[in-house]
């Protein structure tokens, strides 16, 4: 996933295979979000069916040479920023409005101690496997943090307050290798905040 060629070639080996496996058909493949790449291709290549831009750097995925490696910059300069991570959680989610286990998925607690809104504020996270050095890596902007608040982001198949759509053929998802990530906050104007996760051996699991 690291060269961008290498990225394009699995691209075009993707569509090749599906107009080969159903040529008569492949004019009316499924394409649910209208990205260029029929459903079936999209788990060859690692993303989304129902994301036209899985990583979220504005660009399509039919014409991004990395589709899951969003281009990221530590922001240097900038105020100190009032945000700080407080939990982060990549395993063992409980679903506390049901009081049960919840699927793995990364799951964030943001904390705004400023007397001020933030506005604009975007998460972006890298996920490494430590075994094959493979990664991927995905931005959001999820909104504003309201000002003295606490806010727990989720990144799941859930939709609604909170809930930001994660990439299901993400190799969080298909690589059993312990992964590592690495957590990005910005905002206009402040200093990235950072931190790093860990994830033992195993692919996300669904909950009991």
């Amino acid at each position: 996933m690291k060269q961008s060629k290498t990225t394009l070639s699995l691209i075009s080996a993707a569509l090749t295979l599906a107009l080969v496996v159903s040529p008569s058909h492949a004019s009316s493949q499924k394409d649910s979000d209208s990205d260029g790449i029929p459903d079936s291709s999209e788990s060859l290549i690692h993303t989304d069916p129902l994301n036209a831009d899985t990583d979220g750097d504005g660009v399509n995925d039919l014409k991004d040479a990395k589709p899951v490696n969003a281009n990221y910059v530590t922001k240097s300069g900038g105020k100190p920023s009032p945000v700080s991570i407080k939990d982060v959680l990549v395993e063992d989610n409980y679903d506390y409005i049901k009081r049960k286990d919840a699927p793995d998925h990364l799951e964030i607690v943001l904390n705004n101690t400023g007397n001020e809104a933030i506005n604009n504020v975007v998460v972006s996270y890298q996920i490494k496997s430590l075994d094959t050095d493979a990664q991927e890596s995905y931005s959001y902007n999820i909104g504003n943090l309201k000002a003295s608040s606490t806010a727990t982001i989720h990144f799941d198949d859930i939709t609604g307050g909170g809930h930001f759509r994660a990439n299901p053929n993400s190799i969080y998802k298909t690589d059993q290798s312990a992964k590592l990530f690495t957590i990005h906050v910005d905002a206009d104007g402040y200093q990235t905040v950072s931190t790093t996760k860990k994830k033992d051996k195993g692919g996300a699991e669904q909950a009991d």
